[in-house]
């Protein structure tokens, strides 16, 4: 099997992953969550990260998400690179050689998005 192909079947075995933990495991009510970005339109290149936005109920603000939830990450996700991004506005994934940025938005927003195909819905 090609790198690449092997590459993409790991992404989606993660990207499965993190799904799962978003919906059963933060605390939070999720009320939407997609693929975003060059992978999940298929114009990515190797080195292209893979995002996963997502919405919740009531659209708390992300200072208060954040911290929350990049203690359920790495306690799910232990041996692995995950912090806040610099702006605060993602939360940074590396999983062994697979890149994850994941960013929360307003569930108008991130509805906007879906309509205008910039995203793609689980």
């Amino acid at each position: 099997m090609s790198e690449r192909r092997e590459m993409e079947q790991r992404y989606a075995s993660e990207w499965r992953s993190i799904v799962n933990f978003m919906k059963n495991n933060t605390g939070f009510s999720i009320s939407g969550i997609a693929r975003g970005g060059s992978r999940a339109l298929g114009t990515h290149r190797d080195d292209s990260d893979l995002d996963i936005i997502f919405a919740i109920s009531g659209d708390p603000l992300k200072t208060e998400v954040y911290p929350i939830l990049l203690r359920k990450l790495r306690d799910n996700f232990p041996n692995n690179t995950i912090c806040i991004g610099s702006s605060y506005n993602v939360i940074n994934m590396k999983l062994g050689p697979l890149r994850f940025d994941i960013k929360l938005k307003k569930l108008a927003d991130l509805e906007e998005e879906i309509q205008r195909n910039r995203i793609i819905r689980l």
